[in-house]
């Protein structure tokens, strides 16, 4: 952790290295990206070269020779993460000391002890339990938890290669949110949320770690540190929202880490955090919301799909209100994407544009999402000619009966004005009607249908409209 300035105000950084004032490293390219961006403030020793000389200060159980260190496994923002062994219990645990230097500040050893109390009293699946604590003096502190095997979300954004990894990804979010949703219930605010500061375990655990920012709302008898003046700035700048980069402490509650998260779901979908390049200017545009909407970042492989890139955009709006109003809520939405399986691609169709052609093979079904289409025939007594039937409107599905008749197109549809909409290609559809009792029924319903439509046909009824 680091201190700075930011006119009158106090900044500090979680987890940000001194020298890291620059622009970031980026990952090897990757399928799913072009490219992920490394954010400076990982749990890497080397980003932290000043404090891997440090001291360490031991857990009086190890003195005691209950418990055997077997090396230190990370760093955090105050200090070293080291694997022990219990001997009574016969398991491992994870013990997190201060950073020497930080425990020679009264104001940081007070931090970290709150840090172990806060997440000690947070008794929930997805927030690791904290064992014991020892604080020894002024300077030496440190406490026990349950040791995590697995990756942090960092690493698995980094390794994304498929859609199924993504789905992954949101999951873990979803039970972040969980995790979220308790703690505002027990009045803490986490203010820290970044992929490094989220675990996933080899066997699908999600934990949220590293409560040292948490802001206490409401009584303050969880912990003994007084509450930060306003002005002051703290949490990893890359994720923050606008309230909290400002430095409106009052104004910083459960929709702050609400926002964060979808900072969060942002770097998985575009592979970079929303604030980028030097830290200055990172902190500028994080106190004006000012980043490219994920649906718009460059060097994406995969375009996320609409309907979550919206989830995200509302997460992070500009304005609390604007936002989702609790991780409850939040985290519903997630599950439902993926209940959902919303991941078709949006296309835009400028005015006048054919979409569908009137006798083609059918290779998709669409969703408009936005704009005008107009549903247009050819008259049986000139070809040449084109008989309007119907309007299509936002919310309008049409393509879709001609892929599971495996039939031509039977109209053609033109954007009247410019069009958004969602395309669900033929395979998607087959795969539907293949492994769903949903999708037999809708394969049904459209079998029924041509047949009336047929019917219609023959007897020169055909005025629905309908579009193959």
């Amino acid at each position: 952790m680091s201190n700075g300035s930011k006119g009158n105000a106090t900044v500090i950084i979680s987890g940000h290295p001194p020298d890291a004032a620059g622009a970031l490293d980026a990952y090897d390219a990757l399928p799913w990206f072009d490219g992920a961006m490394k954010d400076d403030g990982s749990m890497s020793a080397a980003a932290l070269p000043a404090w891997t000389k440090a001291p360490v200060s031991y857990h009086p159980a190890i003195q005691a020779g209950r418990l055997r260190d077997e090396g230190e496994i990370a760093r955090g923002g105050m200090g070293s993460i080291r694997q022990l062994y219990d001997l009574d219990l016969r398991r491992r645990v994870a013990l997190k000391v201060i950073d020497a230097e930080l425990g020679a500040d009264p104001e940081m050893v007070q931090r970290f002890v709150d840090e172990a109390r806060v997440t000690g009293a947070l008794d929930h699946p997805n927030i690791v339990p904290v064992h014991d604590l020892a604080a020894e003096g002024a300077s030496h502190a440190s406490y026990t938890m349950k040791l995590v095997d697995g990756r942090t979300l960092t690493e698995l954004i980094a390794m994304q290669q498929s859609q199924r990894d993504l789905e992954r990804i949101l999951q873990c979010m979803a039970s972040v949110c969980d995790a979220l949703a308790f703690a505002h219930s027990r009045g803490v605010v986490h203010r820290d949320l970044k992929p490094d500061n989220i675990m996933v375990g080899d066997f699908g655990q999600v934990y949220l770690m590293d409560w040292g920012c948490a802001r206490i709302i409401g009584e303050r008898t969880l912990v003994d540190g007084v509450a930060e003046a306003e002005g002051t700035v703290l949490g990893t700048v890359r994720y923050m929202p606008p309230e909290q980069a400002r430095g409106e402490v009052s104004r910083t509650d459960a929709r702050s880490d609400i926002f964060a998260v979808g900072a969060i779901l942002y770097k998985a979908l575009t592979g970079q955090a929303p604030y980028m390049g030097p830290m200055e200017a990172a902190l500028a545009a994080a106190e004006r919301a000012e980043f490219k909407p994920p649906d718009e970042s460059n060097g994406v492989a995969v375009k996320p799909p609409p309907m979550l890139s919206e989830i995200v955009k509302k997460a992070m709006a500009r304005e609390p209100a604007d936002r989702y109003q609790s991780a409850a809520e939040l985290a519903e939405a997630l599950r439902a994407f993926l209940r959902g399986g919303n991941w078709f691609p949006l296309h835009t169709f400028p005015a006048g544009t054919m979409i569908v052609r009137e006798g083609d093979r059918a290779d998709a079904a669409y969703i408009l999402t936005a704009g005008s289409c107009e549903v247009r025939k050819r008259d049986p007594a000139d070809p040449k000619r084109s008989i309007p039937l119907r309007t299509l409107q936002a919310g309008e599905v049409f393509g879709e009966t001609a892929i599971f008749a495996d039939a031509p197109r039977s109209a053609s549809v033109v954007a009247l004005e410019d069009v958004k909409a969602v395309v669900v290609d033929r395979a998607s559809l087959e795969q539907l009607v293949a492994s769903t009792y949903l999708g037999r029924f809708v394969k049904a319903l459209a079998d029924r249908f041509l047949e009336v439509e047929t019917k219609a046909q023959q007897q020169g009824l055909d005025r629905s409209g309908r579009i193959r």
